[in-house]
């Protein structure tokens, strides 16, 4: 009898049962918030990025070189004044492509589709609109450009994801790529 009385008694006790509660709980909040708090560095280093990319491609656009440093350089350093205390700038990569025209970004070399299936195979004519002998699905050239020419430049930055339950949501195992784009 003694322990089918303790039995009930002690499943009628409420002592303690917030501090279970909070053990449960915490370490999914915890990582929640930690989640939430990461997200929000990625966004910010996204609008840094994207904002001193418009600002570096205005160099790009007028042709300014630093005294005694190519145009990469230049642009590298502009991006880093602008964005240096948020990124590791031994990690951006920058492009540029050079089109004649604003039609022409992201647009393939013209080809000749003979057999009809829409898409360019092996022996199909093209056009080698940037001249560098094979067929290109961007028919952009890689450089700076020069006057009267449409340059897009593309600024990315690895982002390595610390927290697991990020890791899950954006789904690339710890890895994002954080790319902005200017013309």
């Amino acid at each position: 009898m003694g322990i089918q009385r303790s039995l009930r008694r002690l499943s009628r006790a409420e002592e303690g049962v917030s501090a279970v509660e909070f053990a449960v709980v915490a370490p999914a909040v915890v990582l929640l918030i930690f989640g939430i708090i990461e997200l929000a560095m990625i966004m910010v280093v996204y609008n840094v990025m994207e904002s001193a990319t418009t600002l570096s491609s205005r160099l790009g656009k007028t042709g300014f070189v630093g005294e005694g440093i190519t145009r990469q350089a230049t642009l590298l350093a502009s991006i880093e004044h602008r964005a240096g205390m948020l990124i590791e700038m031994d990690d951006i990569t920058v492009t540029s492509k050079v089109y004649k025209q604003f039609d022409q970004i992201n647009d393939p070399e013209p080809y000749t589709d003979a057999n009809g299936n829409g898409s360019r195979d092996s022996g199909e004519a093209y056009t080698d609109i940037n001249g560098n002998g094979q067929w290109d699905a961007d028919m952009g050239t890689a450089g700076y450009g020069n006057a009267g020419d449409v340059v897009v430049y593309s600024v990315s930055y690895p982002w390595s994801i610390a927290t697991p339950i990020m890791r899950e949501f954006i789904g690339t195992n710890g890895d994002y790529t954080i790319t902005t784009h200017a013309v």
